[in-house]
């Protein structure tokens, strides 16, 4: 349910935003030169060991090399220097690959190389190699550059500030909050330029989150792209919400949204709830290792409760209630993730727990992972997003991939979009309320949608459909679904936490361009890397590749 990545190149709209803003519109407007910024590989190909895509992306789904035993970056580049053609490069390109995140998990690790030209990492450069603890390398994850030989200008009159300000005039707004400016390289077909990378976060309304690329010679945008992951109308959620606990229909008395107004059904939907704060001064605050409550976009109305005593009860209507329920709910899965799962997720861009705004977006109907900042926030319209656990849950799904793969999130196909709708269904299947023979049972927010602000999402979306025709033609949010529906049939065959492990491992394992196919080759490698019972892989490939046509298969490990 998050919202369109909207991205250009070269002043360029390539995809518009949902709700354009008329002044940014305007600075963007221009001829398309091309229908990519970057040089690829020719002549696109799909085998069962690799792909290699139209735009450039070129996984290899399975290898048979083996390095050193424990040493997964020495590995990893040995692997790249063995055979450089392979993923563009030359030997000493491949030689010169500069490290730059290393992600170690029980049964392997996932090492990140850039490229670089001139000292300068080269956008969209960035390699991902699968090492198991044994040596082999299991999955590879690369978008395949070319002109890698190219120098760039040294004279670069373009300081920082002149490119925070071009980045701003270009977007027609002064109150754009600077994350982040570094100097890359970016390939297209005019060759190779020096460019700021300036990420730029925009508060309340309209609210994005900006990564332009600002020619470091002449002052253009050569890219923009508002990264901002959304989602719009969300709802009330208890456990997981009014709805799920008791059964019934949205509509029915007493449950309907009613611009937050609370009834007797609503109060009696509520679970009381244990769970950690922080403690301040002698106040009890939402504030703990996984979860943090702040209040950083409007309409600024201190939703997060500060208070005396630890009884924190709120009726839906309150002020603090879905502070409260996100809370609850984040903590909850973070908790699932780390401790029951083993899989490592916290926060890059800062220490400490996941920083969630519960009203947030000026009170739009929509809610987002801003990815620069690592932060949450959730809007009221409609059915206010924080009340429903499957929001809550689907955007800390985009948090997830961005923390497990770096900061390499990828939405290609839908994928995260997919990601999040199964995670946030199998955290709400496993409360057995509906049964497989509901309707509602492939729900995914089901206060939130399935209503009169928005229809909802389903997880049975593969019936009937194939990949990729189907899913090409289908737009991010539905092709999503095609993502989440297969995974949670695999789900449904080996069980939530074996398949929600190996989906998150998996995920671990992609790519900024990844596709499903792809990802579903990941986490297949996973679950053989993690020596799942051959029942399961079974299980898996059979989900994969006959409930639904991906096309994958299952790796060798034995040495």
């Amino acid at each position: 349910m998050t919202g369109s990545r909207a991205f250009f190149v070269r002043a360029t709209i390539l995809t518009l935003l949902t709700s354009p803003v008329p002044s940014v519109m305007a600075k963007m407007a221009g001829p398309p030169t091309s229908a990519d910024s970057l040089i690829r590989m020719p002549k696109p190909s799909d085998k069962t060991d690799e792909q290699l895509r139209g735009n450039g992306g070129h996984p290899m789904l399975t290898t048979s090399y083996v390095g050193r035993p424990g040493e997964p970056v020495m590995t990893a580049r040995a692997f790249l220097v063995a055979q450089p053609e392979r993923f563009g490069l030359t030997s000493t390109q491949a030689a010169r690959l500069r490290l730059v995140a290393r992600r170690d998990e029980a049964e392997f690790s996932v090492v990140r190389f850039e490229k670089i030209i001139d000292d300068l990492p080269i956008y969209g450069g960035d390699i991902a190699i699968t090492v198991l603890n044994e040596g082999r390398v299991l999955y590879t994850a690369n978008q395949s550059i070319q002109k890698l030989d190219a120098s760039l200008v040294k004279h670069r009159p373009v300081d920082r500030q002149q490119a925070l300000d071009r980045a701003r005039a270009y977007l027609g707004s002064t109150t754009l909050k600077p994350v982040a400016a570094r100097l890359v390289a970016f390939i297209d077909a005019d060759g190779a330029h020096p460019a700021w990378k300036i990420q730029l976060v925009q508060r309340g309304q309209p609210s994005g989150d900006w990564e332009l690329l600002v020619d470091a010679v002449s002052g253009d945008v050569l890219r923009a792209e508002d990264r901002a992951l959304r989602t719009r109308a969300r709802g009330l959620v208890f456990n997981p919400d009014p709805l799920s606990s008791s059964r019934s229909h949205y509509g029915a008395a007493g449950l309907v949204d009613d611009a937050d107004r609370n009834t007797p059904q609503l109060t009696r939907a509520q679970f009381p709830a244990i769970f950690p704060a922080g403690k301040e001064n002698g106040h009890h605050q939402l504030a703990g290792p996984y979860a943090v409550c702040t209040d950083f976009e409007p309409p600024y109305d201190s939703a997060c409760p500060i208070a005396k005593t630890s009884m924190l009860y709120f009726d839906r209507s309150h002020v603090s209630f879905e502070a409260v329920n996100a809370y609850y709910h984040l903590t909850s899965y973070l908790d699932y993730v780390n401790r029951t799962l083993g899989v490592k997720a916290a926060p890059y861009q800062y220490a400490g727990g996941l920083q969630f705004d519960p009203h947030g977006l000026d009170g739009a109907d929509n809610s987002h992972y801003i990815p620069s900042t690592g932060q949450l926030a959730f809007g009221q319209g409609g059915v206010d997003d924080a009340e429903d656990a499957d929001v809550i849950v689907h955007e800390l799904g985009h948090a997830l991939h961005d923390w497990l793969t770096e900061g390499r999130l990828s939405n290609a196909e839908g994928l995260s979009e997919g990601l999040g709708d199964y995670l946030a269904a199998g955290y709400s299947r496993d409360m057995n309320q509906w049964q497989p023979s509901d309707p509602q049972y492939h729900w995914v927010m089901n206060w939130d949608g399935h209503n009169e602000f928005w229809a909802g999402r389903v997880t049975n979306w593969h019936l009937g459909r194939r990949y990729q025709e189907d899913v090409r033609r289908a737009s991010l949010h539905e092709a999503g679904q095609y993502w989440s529906s297969c995974n949670l049939a695999a789900r449904d065959a080996i069980g939530g936490v074996a398949m929600d492990r190996a989906v998150l491992k998996g995920i671990a394992m992609t790519h900024s361009d990844s596709n499903q196919r792809e990802a579903a080759q990941a986490v297949v490698s996973a679950a053989v890397a993690m020596r799942y019972p051959q029942a399961h892989i079974n299980a898996l490939l059979h989900a994969y590749n006959v409930t639904c046509s991906y096309r994958v298969e299952a790796p060798t490990t034995t040495l």
